[in-house]
């Protein structure tokens, strides 16, 4: 099963009206699309990201405009769900790792003398950080979602 298959929305044909499915929730939560979470990745790779190139802080910008705009238009509605995940202490466990695990990767490259200094040294990181995050993210939602419906 595929990341993008593990969630359905609860506003499906087979649902019988008012009721969520059981992946949906209960609750009328709507998950998030997975590709959203690209935009937290770019997020989560700022760092690799700008060092990669010296004007590369451009593209960084624009997708946190992007992923403003899009959370408060298209994803308006799935808001809740997004909500829902804050408040979740795997969330808050989730974005503590993806610092250590940057911290502790930077510092393990140092210890051994192979430091990320060119730029596609900081691009093969940045592309790992964003991955990392957005499969991370993806699987919190499920758990999360899981969860709301089982109560």
């Amino acid at each position: 099963m595929a990341i993008t298959d593990a969630v359905r929305t609860s506003d499906s044909l087979d649902a019988p009206a008012g009721k969520g499915t059981a992946e949906g929730g209960s609750a009328g939560f709507r998950p998030v699309p997975v590709w959203f979470f690209a935009f937290e990745g770019v997020i989560g790779a700022s760092y690799d990201i700008i060092k990669s190139a010296p004007h590369a802080w451009v593209f960084v910008v624009a997708a946190a405009a992007v992923n403003i705009v899009l959370a408060r238009t298209v994803m308006r509605g799935r808001l809740k769900m997004a909500k829902a995940m804050l408040k979740s202490k795997r969330t808050r466990k989730i974005a503590v790792g993806l610092i250590a695990l940057r911290a502790g990767m930077h510092l393990a490259m140092h210890a051994i003398g192979m430091q990320a200094m060119s730029a596609p040294a900081h691009v093969a990181v940045a592309a790992a950080m964003c991955a990392a995050t957005v499969a991370l993210l993806a699987f919190d939602q499920r758990v999360v979602l899981r969860a709301l419906s089982a109560a």
